[in-house]
């Protein structure tokens, strides 16, 4: 398979959750073309923001944080691909082998990035969704999907019990707003790169498949 990027460019343009405006800025600090003797980018934005990985840290004072996991647990061999609307997620993981490590769905919504319709109407994944992944594959460390954030504004009640779910409770991480427009098959190896903030309760990353 051709390596692909499964995570976006960050730029002004990236959306946020809510739609909020202004929280990504870029700036040249120093600039060859006015005369300093380099370029030097600035830039200011949120932890969850573009694809990013989302830390128990983010719904628990007690929770692990990006520095409590080392290199080798963002390298992924056993991989479910899901191809799937989120109706139909729970009849396709009996598919699924039982010792995937990474599971990723692409609902296909991330055709809407860039539309309000992204933030604003995603479809709502049910927090039982977490223990039904669990029971399924025990090995399962991160759940990650082309949608915005695992809180649909259509329900964020049910998104802040699933976050629980999936971080506290069940000890899977999401990675939310992955580019999965080009992925067509399931990869052999996706490894995963959190940007690299210690305290982080979440943070932008690179991932590839291969």
């Amino acid at each position: 398979m051709e390596p692909l990027f499964l995570s976006y460019f960050l730029n002004e343009d990236t959306p946020t959750y809510g739609g909020a405006v202004g929280t990504i800025l870029f700036e040249k600090d120093r600039a060859i073309s006015k005369g300093d003797t380099s370029n030097n980018l600035k830039f200011t934005l949120p932890a969850h923001v573009g694809t990013h990985i989302d830390f128990p840290l983010h719904f628990s004072n007690n929770g692990k944080k990006c520095s409590d996991y080392p290199a080798s647990f963002w390298i992924f061999k056993k991989i479910g691909f899901l191809n799937s609307s989120v109706d139909d997620i729970e009849s396709k993981i009996e598919t699924l082998p039982e010792d995937i490590e990474l599971l990723i769905l692409k609902t296909g919504f991330g055709n809407k990035r860039g539309t309000n319709e992204y933030w604003a109407s995603q479809p709502v994944i049910s927090s039982t969704f977490a223990g039904l992944f669990r029971l399924k594959f025990p090995k399962l460390r991160v759940f990650g999907f082309d949608l915005i954030s695992l809180t649909s504004k259509l329900d964020r009640a049910e998104g802040k019990k699933a976050h629980i779910e999936f971080l506290i409770n069940n000890d899977i991480l999401i990675l939310e707003d992955m580019d999965l427009r080009f992925l067509e098959a399931t990869p052999s190896l996706v490894v995963i790169a959190p940007l690299q903030i210690q305290i982080a309760d979440g943070v932008p990353c690179n991932v590839l498949s291969f």
